[in-house]
C-alpha cells in the first residue's frame, strides 16, 4: 500500500503537476511552497470572478452570485479605505455565520490588512479585551456583537480611532459614534474611486485570529 500512496505522491508533486513545490525562502525559514499556489489570498478571489452569475453565497432564502459578490466586496473595500484602513492594519469580524463575514473577510484581504475574528459567543467583557488586543481600525459585527460591544467602544476608542460598520441592524437601532450600517457602507462606495488590490508578498500575516 506504501507503494501506491508513493507513486501517487511522485505524481502529484512532479515537475508541472499540480501540487509541485519548491523550497522557498520566507523570512529567513526554508519553506516548502506550492509553485502554482496563488501568492496571497487576494489574488484567490480576484481568480474567482470567472464564475460570473454562479452561486456563491446561499444563506436561508438568500442567494448571492460570484459577481455580485465582487461587487459587494469592492464597495466595502473602498469603503474602508475611506476612512483610512489600509496595508498593515486590522479590522475585526465579529458576527454570526452571516454572509457579511466572508465579504468582509475579502474586503479586508483586498487592502492588505489583517482580518481579526472574535468568537461570536463572546460576552461584552471578552470582546472588549479582544478589541482592546488586537487594535482594529475596524469593526464589523452585527446587531447582537454591536449591543454586547457597545458600552466599551468610548474606552476602546481611547488609544485610536475603531470604525463600526453594522450588520443587519434592525431599522430602530442606534448607532454608535463613527459607525454606518453596512448596506450604507456598500450605497456609499459607489462615489468612490475602486480601491486597487494591495501588493501583498506570501510572507505577510494576512489573518490574525483572536479566538477561543
Amino acid at each position: 500500500m506504501d507503494q501506491h500512496y508513493r507513486a501517487a505522491w511522485d505524481a502529484l508533486t512532479a515537475p508541472g503537476a499540480p501540487f509541485a513545490w519548491s523550497v522557498t525562502d520566507v523570512r529567513g525559514v526554508p519553506t516548502r511552497t506550492y509553485d502554482a499556489a496563488p501568492p496571497n489570498m487576494a489574488l484567490l478571489w480576484a481568480g474567482s470572478a470567472a464564475h460570473g452569475d454562479a452561486d456563491y453565497l446561499i444563506y436561508q432564502d438568500e442567494r448571492m452570485s460570484y459577481a455580485e459578490a465582487h461587487v459587494q466586496v469592492d464597495a466595502i473595500a473602498s469603503h474602508l479605505a475611506a476612512i483610512g484602513v489600509g496595508h498593515g492594519d486590522r479590522v475585526a469580524l465579529a458576527m454570526r455565520n452571516y454572509p457579511e463575514w466572508v465579504l468582509g473577510y475579502w474586503a479586508t484581504l483586498k487592502l492588505g490588512a489583517a482580518v481579526v475574528g472574535l468568537n461570536a459567543w463572546w460576552t461584552g467583557p471578552e470582546m472588549e479585551f479582544g478589541l482592546a488586543d488586537s487594535s482594529p481600525r475596524a469593526l464589523l459585527c452585527d446587531a447582537e456583537r454591536l449591543e454586547r460591544v457597545a458600552p466599551y467602544l468610548e474606552a476602546l476608542r481611547s488609544d485610536g480611532p475603531m470604525h463600526v460598520v453594522g450588520i443587519r441592524l434592525g431599522p430602530e437601532a442606534e448607532l454608535p459614534d463613527d459607525s454606518v450600517r453596512w448596506e450604507d457602507a456598500v450605497a456609499g462606495a459607489a462615489g468612490l474611486p475602486v480601491t486597487p488590490m494591495a501588493d501583498i508578498g506570501p510572507e505577510d500575516d494576512l489573518c490574525i485570529f483572536y479566538t477561543s
